[in-house]
């Protein structure tokens, strides 16, 4: 049994707010089997990535789904490319530098994944959404874009959310700035890609990254330049920008207490609180506050799970697809895990 792959690209609608006669595309990509995409009452996976990634560092946890495990209720997975990240980045580069030099806001993403996920092509999918970081603001988001009892989900799995109440503002604490600080003097051009990966190999965060996600990265994250070096698709000022979308990051706490009695909300931490503060973690299911998730999973590791720990995130992403079946009413195959 083979993994097939099939690119495709969405053309994003108009945003009111968006400047007069822009278009952006958000690339996508469909990954299934031939047993899995016979399953039509298993569900798709929706996978958003964080701020600086792009939609193939999914792809080793993807794999594990569908080749390793053959989860049976699983159906197909799509990942996607936040308008200004990954391929994305490359299709849309003349608009991004004409009508967005700061980059793409997350309710522009949102929007443009609520667009997709009830296009024509998603009809009759039991669409269950994974997103990691910043993803996850722009998942939660999407949900606003429609109306509540339209959302064309059936849950949401939010793995290390920097989602965060704005009563614990991080940006008054201070941690935000120094960070887009660094990123925006970060090193981003090398000879090739050759040399990027020895590069990285030997720096932190990267060297702390499972050797496929980081192969993914070198392989799907990189362009060629004029000069004949290799830089990031993202620019790496978009990239810093994206963490400066304050208010995204408080609404969507809110939009979670919002939609929560309707659409279940599964969040996993790292046992690490590197990124997220524990307080902040515990905004985003703070019952006092109307916020009600179904369930949380505490594992192994910190922010960076996607990328450090993807076998062991397959693991509990599989254990959230069987709770979220079992959820459903029309019967679904019995897990083999």
């Amino acid at each position: 049994m083979s993994l097939q792959i099939s690119p495709f690209v969405f053309t994003c609608p108009q945003n009111a707010r968006s400047p007069a006669g822009t278009c952006l595309k958000m690339t996508t990509k469909r990954y299934f089997t031939r047993q899995s995409a016979a399953n039509v009452d298993g569900i798709t996976l929706l996978f958003g990535h964080g701020v600086g990634a792009h939609k193939e560092v999914w792809e080793p946890i993807i794999e594990e789904i569908l080749l390793v495990h053959k989860h049976p209720r699983v159906r197909e997975a799509w990942a996607l490319d936040r308008q200004d990240h990954g391929d994305a980045a490359l299709l849309n580069s003349e608009e991004l530098a004409r009508n967005r030099p700061d980059g793409v806001p997350s309710y522009e993403w949102s929007e443009a994944i609520a667009a997709f996920a009830c296009s024509p092509r998603m009809k009759g999918h039991r669409i269950a959404t994974v997103s990691h970081s910043a993803g996850a603001i722009s998942m939660v988001g999407a949900s606003k874009f429609v109306h509540e009892a339209s959302i064309p989900f059936v849950a949401m799995i939010l793995v290390e959310p920097s989602m965060v109440a704005a009563e614990l503002d991080p940006y008054e604490e201070g941690g935000i700035m120094p960070l887009t600080a660094a990123i925006r003097l970060r090193k981003d051009t090398w000879p090739s890609r050759e040399a990027a990966h020895k590069w990285m190999q030997s720096r932190f965060p990267w060297n702390t990254w499972d050797p496929r996600v980081l192969r993914a990265h070198i392989d799907h994250g990189f362009k060629n330049t004029p000069e004949g070096n290799v830089t990031l698709k993202c620019n790496k000022f978009h990239e810093a920008n994206a963490f400066m979308d304050k208010e995204a990051h408080f609404d969507s706490v809110d939009q979670v207490g919002r939609v929560c009695r309707s659409l279940p909300f599964h969040v996993v931490w790292g046992n690490r609180d590197d990124i997220v503060p524990e307080a902040g973690k515990g905004s985003i299911s703070d019952r006092s506050q109307g916020r009600f998730v179904a369930s949380i999973t505490k594992m192994e590791g910190g922010h960076m799970l996607v990328q450090e720990h993807p076998t062991e995130l397959t693991i509990q992403l599989c254990r959230l697809v069987d709770v979220i079946a079992a959820s459903l009413r029309a019967p679904v195959a019995q897990s083999r895990l």
